[in-house]
């Protein structure tokens, strides 16, 4: 069985899309737009020779590249910092948090795991004010 350059690009671009969402460094993705953009071209016979095909590649590949990568990251890079909205919020203890330890507090509808990092323990009841994010531990202090 011979596979013809359509195919060859189709499989190229699944390929290098594969690599993307097991490596996520936003790199692979581009060359995998860029073969089955290839496919596509060699689907509609704008490009029918070997060299066509090629330059129709790297010119999708790294013109996505150069132009939409910066905007991913950026994207991706804001969704991973913590949420600083919280700070400096107030919330009531729900299980009690024992000195430098963690209990639970009630925050927007629901109980968080919460640490204090003070030597006071603070009893069920309280209320406390959010001093950081740390993943979904919230630090908090005495009010």
């Amino acid at each position: 069985m011979e596979l013809s350059s359509l195919e060859i690009w189709v499989i190229l671009g699944v390929i290098f899309l594969l690599i993307e969402i097991f490596s996520v460094s936003f790199f692979a993705i581009f060359f995998g737009i860029g073969g089955l953009a290839t496919a596509l071209l060699t689907y509609l016979e704008l490009t029918n020779d070997l060299v066509t095909q090629i330059i129709a590649f790297l010119l999708v590949s790294v013109g996505t590249l150069l132009v939409f990568r910066k905007q991913i990251l950026a994207a991706f890079s804001k969704n991973s910092e913590n949420y600083t909205e919280l700070v400096n919020e107030k919330a009531n203890v729900s299980a009690d948090i024992p000195a430098k330890g963690e209990g639970k507090v009630f925050y927007r509808g629901s109980d968080w795991i919460a640490e204090s990092v003070t030597d006071i323990a603070i009893p069920k009841g309280a209320t406390v004010l959010i001093k950081k994010v740390d993943g979904i531990r919230l630090i908090v202090e005495v009010q």
